[in-house]
Formats: C-alpha cells, sequence, structure tokens
C-alpha cells in the first residue's frame, strides 16, 4: 500500500511541474544590422513598471552572426514578459565586405563595443517580431 501511494505522490507532483508554461511571457525574436551589416549583439529586454522603473528580471540573448536572436528569460523559458520594456542593445560584432586583390569579397570583422542603444519597446502576447537597424 505504501508503495501505491508514494508512486502516487510522485507522479502527481511530475504533472503538476511538466508542460506548464509561464502565461506571462510571450515569444521575442528578430534580427540587427548596423549600417546595413549583420551584427553579433547583446540584446537585453528589462520589463518596465507604470511609472518607468525596473519591474523584474530581464529577458536576455546574443545574436548569431547573421543577426538573429531569440530571447529567454533564463535557461528553461524562452520569451519576455508582456509589456513595456526598456532596451538595451549592444553591438559586438560586424562583418563588412571589403574587395581583395583579386576583386572577390571577403569578411572584415570589427570586433569590439561599437554601439550601445537603448530603447523602448512593448511586448505583446503571441509571437513577437522586432527588427533593430542602427547606424553611428
Amino acid at each position: 500500500m505504501s508503495r501505491y501511494l508514494t508512486l502516487l505522490c510522485l507522479s502527481l507532483l511530475l504533472s503538476v511541474g511538466c508542460g506548464r508554461r509561464d502565461e506571462s511571457l510571450a515569444e521575442v525574436k528578430g534580427d540587427i544590422t548596423f549600417c546595413g551589416q549583420p551584427a553579433v549583439a547583446e540584446v537585453l529586454f528589462e520589463p518596465l513598471k507604470a511609472n518607468g522603473q525596473s519591474g523584474g528580471r530581464a529577458s536576455t540573448a546574443t545574436s548569431a552572426a547573421d543577426g538573429r536572436f531569440r530571447l529567454a528569460l533564463d535557461e528553461t523559458q524562452n520569451g519576455a514578459k508582456i509589456g513595456q520594456h526598456r532596451v538595451t542593445i549592444r553591438v559586438q560584432q560586424i562583418e563588412r565586405p571589403k574587395n581583395n586583390e583579386s576583386g572577390t569579397k571577403t569578411g572584415e570583422r570589427m570586433i569590439g563595443a561599437l554601439k550601445v542603444v537603448q530603447l523602448a519597446r512593448e511586448v505583446h502576447s503571441g509571437t513577437n517580431q522586432f527588427y533593430f537597424r542602427l547606424t553611428f
């Protein structure tokens, strides 16, 4: 009897924690370019309260070499809190095509904190797509 009760309690415990999705989060993805080129950048979406103060844990991402990113709140939860956000983008690297001696294009990498910008964006329920086109 106690073995059956233990298994029942264990299965109830596992079912409560599994498959639950945080309804206060929404998917956020997009891409970043800097001076017309895809950029590797750190992206931070910090939720804001109505008074403009920080409203909780930020979602982050690092864009890929093609500039695309997808936010995550942590290792287990993708997305960002629904609502108004302060967005910080720190461009780390871009690849610029340049002609070499044979006339073909090669990639020239620029590395370092090239640009830091803060913006405001609102995250809605569902899927959010943001395209950040940054310049000097």
